[in-house]
């Protein structure tokens, strides 16, 4: 008697969404994502899990084209070759705003050395989510 092994699918399929609309929903070969605790990966006939999210670039490839979006804070599920991520905002390159993410990185970069401990913490994720952005916005299309 031989034991069947399941083979993993070739995709894996990812849905982007915000509480206002769905962001992005594709059949990719790999996505990459700011976990709360460091960058992640996922390809086909990943373990499942939840992950809480932080501001970063969610990276996803179909073939070897490589795409960005850029998350800000949120949740992902990993399960049966899906990507569900929900995050507070979900930006495409062509919808930043390179000039505002530098000034705002630039004002949010000015608070950090005279702030109370409250405000520098928003100055952080204010810095992080300009940063973010312009990182996206940067990247070849």
């Amino acid at each position: 008697m031989s034991v069947e092994q399941a083979t993993p699918a070739a995709k894996v399929h990812l849905l982007v969404t915000t509480h206002e609309r769905k962001v992005l929903d594709v059949e990719c070969d790999e996505v990459t994502l700011p976990g709360r605790l460091g960058y992640f990966g996922v390809l086909p006939g990943h373990i499942p899990f939840i992950s809480t999210l932080k501001v970063g670039e969610l990276m996803y490839r179909v073939g070897k084209r490589e795409q960005y979006l850029v998350l800000s804070w949120g949740f992902c599920e990993v399960a049966d070759d899906r990507v569900t991520v929900l995050a507070e905002f979900a930006e495409e390159p062509a919808q930043i705003d390179v000039v505002a993410a530098e000034r705002e990185a630039e004002e949010a970069q000015a608070l950090l050395g005279s702030t109370a401990d409250e405000e520098l913490a928003r100055a952080l994720a204010r810095l992080e989510t300009a940063v973010a952005r312009i990182q996206v916005a940067r990247r070849p299309r």
